[in-house]
């Protein structure tokens, strides 16, 4: 109820500075030249690029996304009831993470790359690396989906199971299908004209911070966690996925390093800025900031890995292990079950049968 009592009151005040900014009419705002419109007024109120975006106006330059803002608690809210409401303890780590995953979804949005992302390339570039990476390995270490199977009733819990292992959910994370989504994007948004467009539209930006986020999650979820998804990859799959990602960050990077182009950001005469020198070091935080998150993320998966490789044993319905129990059963004449191979190695009566095998087969050698 508290959660739920701050973001009703959170959406009222939005409410309320949306309405003071359309009542503006004929004002101007943001950029000089560049009326208060509606788009405007729901996802850049407030907001003023002024001076060189350095040192603390990293952290002091902030605008009004209305509409994120308003996602952004709801999201909270529901997620801290699902916490109210599990039928077993929490994780505070997930809980942390989760809520993390959003206060960066907050910054990118309502910060000072925010307010700075259609004037400077590299502003846009900062929060592009924050809704595609960041945000969303945060939000899937959250485990967003076993906390809704761990907070429904069985009829609930049972329509979810049916749709994050349906045909379409199982599609869209298909490992293939989820870096070709991810790949499309990040090669598309930044080397086709459609960052023109979304530089100078405010509805664009805030499509494609959608788009940006939602296929992050697409992605990360593959490689980050364990949700219950049709899907579950061992690690070194992950890693291989995150290298992937990492050559299309750096191939992107690269073309956008070495362009002779820049790209078409609306122009403040307030900033002195040499345009292809900006989109030059916009590529240059794509090559440089994608690759070092994608390798944290890497290490994170490797330190995790081994603190588990040794304790882990396989699981009962591995079907390699399955196999090599019914070989050995085979081969040995051993009576065994072979749907029980975790203790199937300690039975005395199998390592009898297969040293008697091994002496069979000295003998006929």
């Amino acid at each position: 109820m508290g959660a739920w009592t701050i973001a009703a009151a959170v959406i009222a005040g939005l409410t309320v500075a949306v309405v003071h900014y359309l009542s503006e009419t004929g004002s101007s705002h943001g950029m000089p030249g560049m009326h208060m419109g509606t788009a405007e007024a729901f996802a850049r109120a407030g907001g003023s690029p002024a001076g060189a975006l350095l040192g603390s106006r990293l952290l002091t330059a902030w605008q009004l996304d209305s509409v994120a803002l308003a996602v952004i608690v709801v999201l909270a809210a529901a997620y801290l009831t699902g916490v109210a409401r599990s039928t077993e303890p929490w994780p505070v780590q997930r809980t942390v993470s989760f809520l993390l995953g959003l206060a960066v979804c907050g910054y990118a949005t309502c910060g000072g790359v925010a307010v700075y992302d259609q004037v400077l390339f590299t502003a846009h570039m900062g929060g592009h690396l924050a809704l595609v990476m960041v945000a969303p390995v945060l939000l899937v270490a959250g485990y967003p989906l076993s906390l809704l199977l761990a907070a429904s009733g069985p009829s609930m819990r049972a329509r979810v199971e049916s749709i994050v292992t349906g045909r379409v959910v199982s599609l869209l994370t298909a490992p293939p299908v989820a870096l070709a989504s991810y790949t499309v994007v990040i090669v598309g948004s930044h080397l086709t004209g459609v960052m023109d467009t979304v530089m100078r539209h405010t509805w664009a930006g805030q499509v494609e911070h959608l788009v940006y986020l939602l296929v992050g999650m697409q992605f990360f979820v593959l490689v980050v966690g364990s949700e219950p998804i049709r899907w579950r990859l061992g690690t070194p799959v992950r890693w291989l996925l995150l290298a992937v990602a990492m050559a299309v960050d750096t191939f992107t990077g690269v073309v956008l390093l070495q362009g002779t182009h820049p790209v078409g950001m609306l122009v403040d005469p307030r900033l002195h800025v040499d345009a292809l020198s900006d989109t030059r070091t916009g590529g240059a935080i794509m090559w440089f900031g994608g690759d070092a998150i994608m390798a944290a993320v890497m290490i994170i998966l490797v330190v995790g890995w081994l603190r588990h490789v040794d304790t882990e044993k396989a699981e009962a319905k591995g079907w390699l292990e399955q196999a090599r129990v019914a070989t050995f059963a085979a081969h040995t004449g051993t009576e065994t079950d072979t749907t029980n191979v975790e203790t199937f190695d300690d039975d005395d009566a199998a390592r009898s049968n297969y040293n008697d095998w091994l002496a069979q087969l000295d003998r006929r050698g």
